[in-house]
């Protein structure tokens, strides 16, 4: 590569003073030498004061989808680099980087201002048993509740905040943090936030995010596509023959609709899904599909953190997958036709008999038990 093609740009050379300056391995020299280069060029001293704008300017902009992506694509570069001073030649970020927009910079000073080494991660494993639930507090003061059967781990560093959601279901609490995002991944999903509260859910391959405030953004793995769905959620008082739920729309599923393209497309090729609050997204990952509630049941995706299951319009299948987490006696399908009745109610998480009951009583079933698995026939 010729010299020409390493020289550093202005705008970079700021970039990397500025968070140089920000990580604390800044001397008296440093200093004196930042100020000579900006009393003597110009052009430098532009770009510095561009740069500084740009820092205080974050706060209004730190939770757009945009951003996000350049922090997650800084974070990768940077765990790469060997945090290079900031007068040694050669690039401080990579061309697709290089400042373009006050926010932009903002979005990736803020991340490289941060110790990237390794060792620094701490990385902590949680878990429920069956029927069992328990709120757990991280140092950043930041809560999770784990629901029954639930399994998570969690990495703390100097950058970032990562929770696993290896299966079960979470609600998170996040604190506010702009110089750390924190992300939870559960399964090829990444859902990335600042300050917030919402439920992830990851059984058998399905993942589902429902917001209850602020707001996050959803990245999909690159291989991923799924036809553009928006669904309104359905509801009932009783147990019943639910009819489909109704179709319904949100600006980011019209847009993904509008471009042929899924949610997960949209992800993998934009960055972010971004959700807010009273809005829920569902991702079967086996079948490739997902579906963006923009009136999400908020209620019902969060009952379960008061001992309760509710089901609107819910398919038979789904709900009991839903209640066999909670009990040790599992129901199960033994007449395949049943799968995808609908139902609706309000049932006591762990209480199998209770819902059994109530299956009985409005739906034509007959029902064999076994030592430990109820099997359901049509009748």
């Amino acid at each position: 590569m010729s010299e020409k093609a390493n020289e550093c740009t202005p705008e970079q050379e700021a970039a990397e003073a500025f968070v140089a300056r920000l990580s604390g391995d800044w001397s008296s020299e440093d200093q004196a030498g930042l100020q000579a280069r900006v009393a003597r060029d110009p052009g430098f001293a532009d770009a510095f004061r561009r740069v500084e704008r740009s820092w205080g300017s974050l706060g209004a902009h730190a939770e757009s989808a945009e951003l996000m992506r350049y922090r997650e694509e800084a974070l990768a570069y940077a765990r790469h680099t060997t945090g290079r001073r900031w007068l040694r030649p050669g690039p401080f970020i990579r061309t697709r980087y290089r400042v373009a927009a006050a926010a932009a910079v903002a979005g990736l000073l803020l991340v490289a201002a941060w110790p990237l080494n390794p060792s620094w991660w701490r990385a902590e494993e949680y878990r429920t048993g069956l029927g069992e639930q328990r709120t757990v507090e991280l140092a950043d003061r930041s809560r999770i509740a784990l629901d029954s059967s639930t399994r998570i781990r969690v990495r703390l560093s100097g950058d970032a905040r990562i929770v696993e959601l290896k299966e079960g279901q979470a609600q998170f609490t996040v604190a506010h943090d702009l110089t750390r995002p924190f992300k939870v991944r559960a399964g090829d999903q990444t859902i990335v936030a600042l300050g917030t509260v919402f439920t992830v859910e990851y059984v058998d391959g399905r993942v589902s995010v429902a917001m209850v405030e602020g707001r996050v953004a959803v990245v999909g793995s690159p291989e991923q596509s799924a036809a553009p769905v928006s669904l309104g959620a359905g509801s009932g008082p009783a147990l019943h023959d639910g009819d489909s739920a109704g179709q319904g729309g949100s600006r980011r599923a019209a847009r993904a609709a509008a471009a042929n393209r899924g949610p997960l497309e949209a992800a993998a090729g934009d960055g972010a899904i971004e959700l807010s609050a009273g809005e829920e997204l569902k991702v079967d990952e086996r079948a490739g599909s997902a579906v963006v509630v923009p009136k999400a049941d908020i209620e019902a995706a969060t009952a379960w953190r008061s001992g309760k299951l509710i089901f609107r319009s819910e398919t038979l299948d789904a709900a009991i997958r839903e209640v066999n987490r909670y009990s040790r006696r599992q129901i199960a399908i033994a007449d395949e036709s049943l799968a995808s009745r609908q139902i609706s109610g309000v049932f006591d998480a762990g209480d199998t008999q209770g819902f059994v009951n109530a299956l009985q009583a409005y739906l034509p079933i007959s029902v064999e038990y076994g030592d430990s698995v109820i099997a359901l026939r049509s009748r």
